[in-house]
């Protein structure tokens, strides 16, 4: 075994040397499988896949070619895309344990000219992040345009759920269902905008885990360390982040995954961080005329899902009892109490 197998082994064993405290700068987390994080989803029906980075897309080509060495820079990049736009080739080569001749060979054994070139890419792949600046110097003059915003918005929306539909990886969706269904408990990470995603998303397939837990940094760091002291092989954890990207929330999903757990990402593209840190990830785009991200089709991704689900464990009788129980609860129009033609009182509930 390599001396950076060796350590590498030593750092899934103990995850609490690889968690930097809501930093991203302390951890090199390698996926399980990163020649399958990096393979674009196959597409379902013939539809197209969703395309990664022109950056990581290089790096997919050539994993098997990469030495170990150049392959934990690989392992880097895909997990700190803003950090390597920023670094230079001495800050990269010791943010991934390497000598600077090693990056060097990286960027040539990419079929670059050299570090230059494979900055130019990194840079690129950083600008789709920073994007939101560009955005409104772009539409500066269309902002007074209250139906322009509107609609532009509303079309964005659209676009993003027909393309989550297009490239649909169905066998990846069933997976994650079949592990969901079988978990032993089902932790829910997400920070910023995606704390109120994953709250959302608990609620809807709560019904469906043995047992939840929502880690939305209620509490703090400290809390959510506590919380997840125990995670093990048998718990899944379903973690969101969209543009701009929490680095919470990619922390303690290589934190958990290294303590064993199955991780489902939720995301925006497969070039995003947090795919590189996923056992299993399921995109949709979250583009925006205006805003830096778009929740809208993961919200969807979260219906389907929950749809699912239900499809899956579909138990007449257990409807039947749900039935019963909220029925009691809800405001039902009684059509004959009002008569023929008669509008409905909306201040009737059924008690």
């Amino acid at each position: 075994m390599h001396c950076a197998e060796r350590r590498l082994a030593r750092r899934r064993r103990c995850p609490a040397a690889q968690f930097s405290g809501g930093t991203e700068k302390n951890f090199i987390a390698r996926p399980r499988d990163l020649t399958e994080i990096f393979s674009p989803p196959t597409g379902h029906a013939g539809g197209p896949s969703v395309p990664m980075s022109p950056l990581l897309s290089l790096i997919a080509s050539r994993r098997a070619d990469l030495t170990p060495q150049q392959g934990r820079i690989a392992d880097y990049v895909a997990g700190h895309p803003v950090q390597t736009a920023t670094m230079g080739i001495e800050e990269l080569a010791f943010a991934a344990g390497v000598s600077v001749a090693t990056v060097n060979r990286f960027a040539r054994g990419l079929g670059l000219d050299g570090f230059a070139a494979f900055r130019l890419l990194a840079v690129a792949g950083f600008r789709r992040i920073m994007s939101p600046v560009e955005k409104l110097e772009a539409q500066a003059d269309r902002l007074g345009d209250d139906g322009f915003v509107v609609a532009a918005s509303l079309e964005a929306a659209g676009a993003n759920l027909r393309e989550a539909g297009a490239s649909l990886d169905l066998a990846t969706w069933v997976r994650a269902a079949e592990a969901v269904a079988e978990a032993r408990r089902v932790y829910f990470l997400g920070f910023g905008l995606s704390a109120a995603l994953v709250d959302l998303f608990a609620d809807m397939i709560g019904p469906f885990c043995r047992a939840s837990v929502v880690l939305d940094g209620h509490g703090g760091q400290e809390r959510i360390l506590r919380r997840t002291l125990d995670v093990g092989p048998e718990d899944v954890v379903i973690a969101v982040t969209l543009p701009r990207y929490s680095r919470a929330t990619l922390d303690h999903a290589a934190a958990l995954r290294a303590q064993g757990a199955t991780v489902i990402g939720f995301t925006d593209a497969r070039a995003a961080p947090l795919a590189a840190l996923a056992d299993l990830v399921l995109v949709a785009s979250a583009q925006h005329p205006l805003l830096h991200a778009s929740p809208t089709a993961v919200v969807g991704l979260f219906e389907a899902f929950a749809a699912l689900l239900t499809a899956r464990r579909r138990s007449t009788a257990a409807e039947a009892e749900l039935s019963r129980r909220i029925s009691p609860h809800l405001w039902v129009e009684d059509i004959e109490a009002f008569g023929p033609g008669a509008a409905p009182d909306s201040t009737r509930f059924r008690e």
